[in-house]
């Protein structure tokens, strides 16, 4: 990381704004008083105002431009979001999420690519709450999903007062007329066999494709485009 550059094209206002910000909060309550971990939170936020970092690093850019471990990396990043992010804010994190997932060739497996540590918690713990299980032993920053484990979290996401219409045009489209619930798991599973590949996993553009628009309960359009995964005559929850 070259400091000097950095600072140079940052500008002295804002560059002394930074040391102002920084030096400013060192010394709250009193000098030496912060833990070694508020230190470095405090240092890599200085970083986000010059410009070093951005706003939202990812593991590999701390490690590359800090020379930190992916462990440190990641620990940084989950404690400084831990700080900053409500949980309302890591709930529509997680809902974005959603609407991009990578899909297994069989259908009955949704992978998510989480880095961010603490939206990764965040998602496991609802699974939890909802009843299901996630894998993430490949990977800490994969998760892999049930089919009935997205098919919950997709569910809890859309407030109840927009899942009657959300459902209306995915019968529309063909999907069986079952339970809300039931409703996107025909949905999913068509979804998911329309776009694998022979690869063994779709293309995460067309998964979303579908997906989003449901997840943002986004009704206009729906029909037609859920139609595509269904047969002609609709009804096929296979």
């Amino acid at each position: 990381m070259d400091l000097e550059n950095i600072i140079q094209d940052v500008g002295d206002a804002r560059a002394a704004g930074a040391l102002k910000t920084l030096l400013k909060r060192f010394l709250d309550p009193a000098f030496g008083a912060l833990p070694k971990s508020e230190i470095e939170l405090l240092l890599l936020g200085a970083l986000e105002e010059v410009g070093a970092i951005s706003a939202e690093p990812g593991v590999y850019e701390l490690v590359s431009k800090l020379r930190v471990t992916r462990t440190k990396a990641r620990n940084l990043i989950y404690e400084r979001e831990l700080r900053r992010l409500t949980p309302a804010e890591l709930d529509s994190r997680v809902r974005n999420l959603l609407k991009r997932p990578i899909i297994q060739k069989s259908g009955d497996q949704f992978v998510l690519e989480v880095e961010n540590p603490l939206i990764s918690d965040h998602l496991r713990s609802k699974i939890q709450d909802l009843g299901h299980v996630s894998d993430g032993s490949f990977s800490p920053s994969i998760v892999k999903l049930p089919l009935d484990a997205m098919v919950a979290l997709i569910e809890f996401y859309i407030p109840k007062d927009q899942r009657d219409p959300v459902k209306a045009a995915l019968v529309s489209a063909g999907a069986p007329d079952t339970s809300f619930k039931g409703v996107l798991k025909a949905v999913l599973k068509k979804v998911a066999g329309k776009v694998a590949s022979d690869t063994g996993e779709a293309l995460l553009k067309n998964a979303s494709e579908y997906i989003s628009p449901i997840v943002d309960a986004i009704v206009t359009g729906l029909t037609d485009k859920i139609a595509e995964v269904f047969p002609a005559g609709g009804g096929d929850a296979g």
